[in-house]
């Protein structure tokens, strides 16, 4: 008897695990898949457009990188921090509210664009008027990527793969020459079909989507993650801005491109949010067994960035002129930097995940605002002493001090975090930023 227990206890624990695997690979692809879509059609447009269309088409890409960034800060990242360790009853009755905050502020900055593009005119204004109308659906089917991924990936990846096919579809159409909204349509109507699929797969909206009712209950948290966005998003573009100044537009191009050299690396990273965020949250309550996770995944990003930059020095310098032209002379130069700031990432990115998965949105903040004044400050004094080179080695030493940051404030963390004041009778939820919100255990069973 005691043998037949044992190999049925080894069997769930194989299908645990081979569960486990099947959901990685799932939110891998995910990941790969929503990054694809973007890199495809921005190849497809620099190739098949003039200088000025592709400029414009790049415009309204930053554009929605922008609002989805922001979007995400106050209903993805919250979702995943707080609401991946309850059950899908729980997560169903927040589906409309989460949608309808993506949706309000999707809209609004429709608006917003939607007023500026006659004033910049032209090409750029073409591509924005076009960016404002399909905005909010690729915002919704963005929505639906965070709402799958914790425990429905495979339908995360789906929707991606319908706007990948979309667009599959849809770019051939476009003949050569043509105006940049021609390609900004192609690519929000993908993201619409995705959009669709979406709402299909997860079995339509339960309630009419509130605009603002998620943002009121969870407004310390998303106030936090929203001031992050900001912090971080400025202190980049400051950066590269100083630096252009400081050094030349070469120095910021060539910069530009070694960056570019590791982009697979931050597709990588994403993917890890998306996975350990959600597990993470899960085993909040087992501090040991949490901090052991985050250092393996710094562990292993650490690796993976020392294994691409061997082979970004290894990329022959045919293939680096034709990707780069002229700029690969001064880029070549700055892999091994570059290098060195990709694995000073990792390390970082144990603390930074480990952090959403505790739900701590007040600890998050405190360590992005320390970690500023060494982001911005240490890159621009590397240009000073040593143009792009100083630069990307001060951006390296910042994101090596700055990990350090993160760790000491994610292991001090208290092993129980006190946990949100409940609402008054008929008072919405609220989160204090730390721990289980207090919506989450009005929903559960509320709503089916």
């Amino acid at each position: 008897m005691p043998a037949a227990t044992g190999r049925r206890g080894r069997a769930r624990a194989g299908l645990r695990a081979r569960g486990l695997s099947r959901h990685r690979v799932y939110v891998l692809g995910d990941q790969a898949a929503s990054s694809l879509s973007n890199v495809a059609v921005t190849i497809l447009v620099a190739n098949g457009s003039s200088q000025g269309t592709f400029g414009a088409f790049a415009l309204a890409m930053v554009a929605y990188q922008l609002v989805t960034g922001g979007t995400r800060a106050v209903a993805g990242e919250p979702l995943l921090s707080l609401y991946a360790d309850q059950g899908p009853r729980a997560r169903r009755g927040i589906v409309s509210d989460i949608h309808g905050t993506a949706l309000f502020l999707a809209v609004g900055c429709s608006v917003v664009l939607g007023g500026v593009s006659p004033v910049l005119g032209g090409e750029s204004g073409s591509a924005l008027l076009v960016l404002a109308a399909v905005l909010p659906l690729v915002v919704l089917q963005d929505t639906w990527r965070y709402l799958f991924v914790i425990d429905r990936p495979a339908a995360a990846l789906a929707i991606d793969l319908v706007w990948l096919g979309g667009l599959g579809l849809a770019l051939p159409l476009i003949p050569a020459g043509a105006p940049v909204g021609h390609y900004v349509w192609a690519w929000g109507l993908g993201g619409a079909a995705g959009a669709a699929a979406g709402t299909l797969l997860g079995w339509g909206l339960p309630g009419w989507p509130h605009p603002w009712r998620w943002l009121v209950q969870h407004r310390d948290v998303c106030a936090r993650y929203f001031a992050e966005f900001v912090t971080a998003t400025g202190v980049s573009q400051a950066a590269f801005a100083g630096l252009a100044a400081i050094s030349g537009a070469a120095a910021l191009g060539a910069t530009r491109a070694a960056w570019v050299v590791f982009g697979p690396l931050a597709v990588i990273h994403s993917a890890l949010y998306m996975l350990l965020v959600p597990e993470g949250a899960r085993q909040r309550h087992d501090r040991a067994r949490l901090q052991r996770k985050f250092l393996l995944a710094s562990a292993a990003s650490m690796a993976v960035a020392t294994v691409w930059t061997l082979v970004a020095l290894g990329l022959p310098t045919a293939w680096g002129v034709k990707l780069f032209s002229d700029t690969w002379a001064e880029t070549d130069s700055l892999l091994v930097p570059m290098g060195l700031v990709t694995i000073a990432g990792g390390a970082l990115s144990g603390g930074l995940l480990g952090l959403r998965a505790l739900g701590d949105a007040r600890r998050s903040l405190r360590a992005r605002l320390w970690s500023t004044p060494l982001l911005a400050g240490l890159p621009l004094a590397g240009a000073v002493l040593a143009d792009a080179t100083g630069f990307v080695l001060g951006w390296a030493l910042g994101n090596a001090v700055a990990a350090g940051i993160w760790w000491t404030l994610f292991r001090e963390v208290p092993t129980a975090a006190p946990e949100p004041d409940d609402p008054a009778p008929g008072e919405p939820g609220r989160n204090n930023g730390r721990g289980t919100p207090t919506s989450a255990k009005q929903e559960v069973g509320a709503r089916p």
